[in-house]
């Protein structure tokens, strides 16, 4: 909870209505601001200074837990956006690098990553997406390279290889090639050489013939 305790608050204890409350250094300078509600627990904004006097970050709070959006900054760029509902994490969490372009996607349900998430370079090229379910990996992780072509596909079960995963060559046919089952390799490593390596015909030729 953001510290609240520059004021003092009625002979009740608690304020007899919303009130924002200053937080502030030996010096004056202000580090914080929240609204109480009547209860005397943060409910609203609350923003967090840094020495310069730009704003740190913005939480939604309310009956005291973080609920609504949230956004934490850096050298007055956004950062990183997320959302909470009930003091937990709940919906897309975005973040980025210090030039505001986006990196990344994670999705939070109650608290825990669900669903997809997604890295990008910074020229917004796809890295790589992950699927999860109550915070392990469960589904398909594809690694892409920076020219959009795949460069790995796996695929989890409760956190644990659980699959065929292949590693790709820059043109598209299989590198390597392992069987996981619960996290244990059942088959493989087996690999192959690249048909458009310099000196092979290519894949497409030895197919029509030529």
């Amino acid at each position: 909870m953001p510290p609240t305790n520059q004021d003092t608050p009625p002979a009740s204890g608690f304020p007899s209505e919303p009130t924002r409350i200053e937080t502030r250094d030996a010096e004056g300078q202000l580090l914080s601001l929240v609204t109480l509600g009547a209860g005397g627990q943060p409910d609203g904004e609350f923003v967090a200074y840094a020495p310069d006097g730009s704003v740190q970050m913005r939480m939604t709070y309310r009956d005291g837990q973080p609920d609504g959006p949230a956004t934490i900054y850096r050298d007055g760029r956004v950062q990183t956006e997320m959302g909470y509902a009930a003091g937990r994490l709940d919906g897309e969490m975005r973040g980025y690098d210090p030039a505001g372009r986006l990196l990344s996607v994670v999705r939070y349900a109650a608290g825990r990553k669900n669903g997809r998430m997604e890295c990008f370079t910074v020229d917004g090229a796809l890295l790589m997406t992950a699927e999860y379910r109550d915070d392990r990996l469960d589904g398909p992780m594809l690694e892409y390279r920076p020219d959009g072509t795949l460069r790995r596909r796996a695929l989890y079960a409760d956190d644990r290889l659980d699959g065929e995963v292949v590693e790709f060559h820059p043109g598209g046919s299989p590198a390597e090639r392992s069987l996981f089952r619960a996290g244990t390799v059942v088959e493989g490593p087996e690999r192959f050489a690249d048909p458009d390596a310099p000196g092979r015909t290519s894949l497409l030729a030895r197919l029509i013939g030529k």
